[in-house]
């Protein structure tokens, strides 16, 4: 067997492999550390960037009229 010839075999199966892990679907879900958290920690993450707390942000009106 060539070197050109066991070069596409070995693309072939990587190929062939990342289409199976790929429709199994684990390989791209996304990682818990992507998740939004509590909402203590999302109002603490606000708070500490220079916005409002998330209670306030709740309770006020959506749309100024």
């Amino acid at each position: 067997m060539s070197s050109e010839e066991r070069d596409r075999k070995m693309l072939a199966v990587a190929i062939a492999s990342v289409l199976l892990e790929e429709s199994v679907g684990v390989s791209i879900s996304p990682s818990a550390g992507r998740a939004v958290g509590s909402h203590w920690s999302s109002a603490h993450r606000r708070m500490s960037i220079g916005g409002g707390s998330l209670l306030k942000s709740r309770s006020s009106r959506s749309v100024n009229r």
